[in-house]
């Protein structure tokens, strides 16, 4: 199967979830193993480790990805980027008055799960461990991603002014995260990332290893499996 052919299929596999009615963030969350470039904000030169659900004291949080990052200043650095996930059909936005929307309460709890969950992992030796993290510091805020085109706003606006008080709300709440560096992203543009040239380069532009372990041999391709969070070697056909 070519690799085009593949990112066709996983590009209709996410749009059919993002385009349900119900609730499908668990199911969302498995197609971030064929992006993990965006959950980064400096070039990856080596993947890590991830996991789902990393349990902590004050709950799990939804996605936790770590790698080896080139600094601008030329060093590598083992980096691990926190991020919180809310289904594609979680509203982003809501009514408030005529002309103001405020944050849903599915973003509010995103923000405050994804704060407490830094805070907590930054300081947890087993954590770093486990992610190859050596500085507290390299610990790090990834965001929020939740909802897609369709929930931007809930609320009885006009298509044109929905979309004016969208666009105002998200420089609005970019100029609160900036200074945490959050980031946050709709489903929809993970979904690009499966019609894009430029991912599919970046998928391919690395060879991922599991950490502790040898370099993959070539004549293999390099999966990010799920289950055990790490980058597994299999072999091509």
């Amino acid at each position: 199967m070519s690799e085009c052919h593949s990112e066709n299929i996983l590009y209709s596999q996410l749009k059919s979830l993002v385009d349900a009615q119900n609730n499908k963030e668990h199911q969302c969350r498995r197609y971030l193993q064929h992006v993990p470039h965006i959950l980064f904000k400096e070039t990856v030169t080596r993947y890590v480790y991830h996991e789902t659900e990393y349990q902590g004291h004050s709950g799990p949080s939804d996605y936790v990805i770590s790698g080896v990052v080139l600094e601008p200043n030329g060093i590598e650095c083992t980096r691990a980027y926190i991020w919180e996930l809310k289904a594609p059909q979680c509203f982003i936005f809501k009514k408030e008055t005529k002309n103001r929307i405020c944050p849903s309460a599915d973003l509010i709890k995103a923000e405050n799960q994804l704060l407490h969950y830094f805070f907590e992992l930054k300081g947890t030796d087993s954590f770093r461990n486990s992610f190859g993290v050596t500085d507290p510091d390299n610990v790090c805020l990834g965001g929020i991603i939740i909802g897609c085109k369709k929930t931007m706003v809930s609320g009885n606006y006009e298509e044109p002014k929905k979309k004016i008080l969208y666009k105002n709300a998200i420089k609005t709440r970019n100029h609160l995260y900036k200074g945490a560096g959050i980031r946050l992203m709709t489903w929809d543009y993970v979904l690009s990332q499966f019609r894009s040239f430029r991912a599919s380069a970046a998928s391919r532009e690395y060879s991922p290893q599991v950490i502790e372990t040898p370099s993959i041999p070539s004549g293999t391709i390099s999966i990010f499996h799920e289950g055990s969070g790490a980058f597994q070697q299999e072999h091509s056909a």
